[in-house]
């Protein structure tokens, strides 16, 4: 009698067991590998991770829908062709705006901005586009007299740099991301560092220069490497020197900047999405942005559900696009821009 009471209630705790790890499985499935639980994922992320940066609820808004747009395909219109064509109605387009500020020396509190990225998702064709906008671009911003485009969020935040880029390329960012200096390092370092090849001349450079801030890490080879955050900063800085594709001057210091970000996204696109955020939850708190925890989550489920493989890089405006005069009034050696020309081909690289 007792066997059986004893073998009966080792039955009912083994189907106990059992009806556990299948309701489990199925829960992990439902997340793991169905649309709608990605997006209950994808909500969990994002709430956990907007917590830790640092948010700035701006009233910053987008120009109203009858001002004249861009729409993509080479023409410009009004709102009646903005909702038929508008790329970002036809696809799933989000784009962040990337800001490295150098705010030495600024008594305002705001220094020039001299990285400028804008990021695309593109959800539909899994791919991620960034374009990098020289500094020296001449711009007419309203409200400050004429310069380059690094100066302008100094003078007019990051409003200043929305307007310009929806009047130039069509495109409203969905939000911004801003670091410093010692804010870009101690990212780096979060994230393992950053994976370069070096030229014997870039090596020397940065070895005999104070671009890496701390002389104890002016140690860099020739080669490929992993550098920490002060030596990653200071490779992303250098302009004097070509890299290791030969480009020289901004074009190689943007092109730089855009091979950090790619080995960056090669190491963790194939990462768990749980892995990555515990990572980026530390990360993000050196981080100021506008992008509310809703676009994150939309942002996070693009990638997420769609599995995004790929990263492109451009930059604006692209060569032979440009003219560079000695001077623009009191404007010094700026890039002339032909943006017709440089937005058509920033929407035709996102066919």
């Amino acid at each position: 009698m007792k066997k059986k009471k004893k073998k009966k209630k080792l039955e009912t705790l083994a189907l106990g067991v059992a009806a556990f790890v299948t309701v489990t499985a199925a829960a992990l499935l439902f997340l793991l590998y169905t649309s709608a639980g990605k997006r209950l994922t994808s909500k969990a992320v994002a709430g956990y991770l907007h917590g830790a940066v640092n948010y700035v609820a701006g009233d910053i808004t987008k120009p109203p829908a009858e001002k004249e747009t861009w729409n993509g395909t080479g023409n410009q219109g009004g709102k009646e062709e903005k909702e038929e064509q508008d790329p970002k109605e036809q696809k799933e387009l989000y784009h962040i705006l990337l800001l490295g500020e150098e705010a030495i020396g600024s008594s305002a509190g705001k220094g020039r901005t001299d990285a400028i990225l804008l990021v695309t998702v593109d959800a539909g064709a899994k791919r991620v586009s960034v374009t990098s906008i020289l500094r020296d671009t001449y711009v007419e911003p309203d409200g400050m007299n004429p310069c380059k485009i690094n100066a302008v969020y100094a003078r007019l935040g990051v409003k200043g740099l929305y307007e310009i880029l929806y009047e130039k390329l069509g495109v409203w960012p969905d939000g911004y991301a801003k670091v410093g200096f010692d804010s870009f390092e101690k990212i780096i370092d979060l994230l393992g560092g950053a994976e370069v090849t070096l030229t014997e001349e870039e090596a020397r450079y940065l070895n005999t220069h104070n671009y890496i801030s701390k002389k104890e890490y002016r140690n860099v080879k020739s080669g490929t490497q992993v550098l920490n955050g002060n030596q990653t900063l200071g490779y992303c800085r250098v302009r004097y020197v070509a890299n290791c594709n030969g480009t020289k001057h901004d074009y190689g210091r943007t092109e730089r900047q855009r091979m950090v970000l790619k080995n960056l996204f090669e190491r963790y696109k194939s990462a768990g999405v749980t892995k990555w955020a515990k990572i980026l939850k530390e990360a993000l708190g050196y981080v100021e942005t506008d992008i509310t925890e809703k676009t994150l989550e939309n942002l996070i489920f693009a990638v997420y559900n769609n599995g995004i493989k790929t990263m492109e890089q451009h930059q604006l405006p692209a060569k032979g696009t440009y003219e560079e005069p000695k001077a623009v009034g009191s404007v010094t050696s700026p890039l002339v821009v032909d943006w017709k020309t440089n937005r058509e081909l920033f929407w035709k690289a996102l066919e």
